[in-house]
């Protein structure tokens, strides 16, 4: 069985990292165009295509965009049971060349079986998977191109969505998924660990000794925290 592309993806996955510290040199011409003509064939719930992408360069739009998260963002907090909480500062986005900001066109949902009108909990389950598959495409396209990006979240706070929308002309029809924050990285991200293969799969008949204790999954939690508060 031919493996080379298998190699190529797995190294490629293994590459991918979330950074918080960007330089502010420019990014090649076409780039950004490259990394979404990937996101674009990523599968979607009965090939809705749900998506659209806006690309913010401009340094105004950039500057009113970091203003709304940084009002409405919420403050990361080392919730360690035992410790005193405190808030963790949030390591700079703000010298990125470039956001891709990920919309959701709610209106794609007639093409879904039914063709339904109105939003439900069936249809957010299949939005919610089809655009996490293109968020993930537009990360696996900027690592494939030695681009590093970070996943901003933030931005679908109903506060801080309002004032994007405002800022980039959105229409209602369409909300804020996510945002991707896209350049060069200013500092190399931390080594990462990731459960074992023969932790995480389960064959046919597996009972639930073969899955987490409680306390395993309190243990794995601690040292996750652990680990993204060292890269805070």
């Amino acid at each position: 069985m031919p493996c080379a592309e298998y190699n190529h993806l797995l190294n490629l996955v293994k590459k991918r990292r979330t950074v918080r510290r960007f330089k502010p040199d420019p990014l090649p011409e076409g780039c950004i165009e490259k990394i979404i003509e990937v996101a674009r064939w990523a599968p979607s719930g009965f090939h809705t295509q749900p998506w659209e992408f806006v690309v913010v360069k401009k340094q105004e739009v950039k500057a009113a965009i970091i203003k709304a998260l940084d009002k409405y963002a919420p403050p990361i907090t080392n919730t360690k049971p035992g410790d005193e909480v405190q808030a963790v500062s949030r390591r700079s986005f703000r010298d990125a060349p470039a956001f891709i900001i990920l919309l959701a066109d709610w209106r794609a949902k007639v093409g879904l079986p039914g063709h339904p009108t109105e939003k439900n909990a069936a249809v957010a389950r299949i939005y919610y998977s089809s655009l996490a598959n293109a968020f993930l495409y537009l990360h696996l396209a900027a690592a494939s191109l030695g681009l590093a990006s970070q996943w901003y979240s933030a931005v679908s706070h109903p506060e801080a969505e309002g004032e994007i929308k405002s800022i980039i002309g959105i229409p209602e029809s369409l909300t804020i998924y996510d945002m991707m924050v896209l350049g060069y990285p200013d500092a190399p991200p931390n080594p990462k660990e990731a459960r074992s293969l023969a932790e995480i799969i389960h064959y046919d008949d597996c009972g639930s000794m073969d899955f987490r204790t409680d306390e395993r999954v309190f243990a794995d939690a601690q040292k996750t925290w652990d680990w993204c508060m060292s890269e805070h």
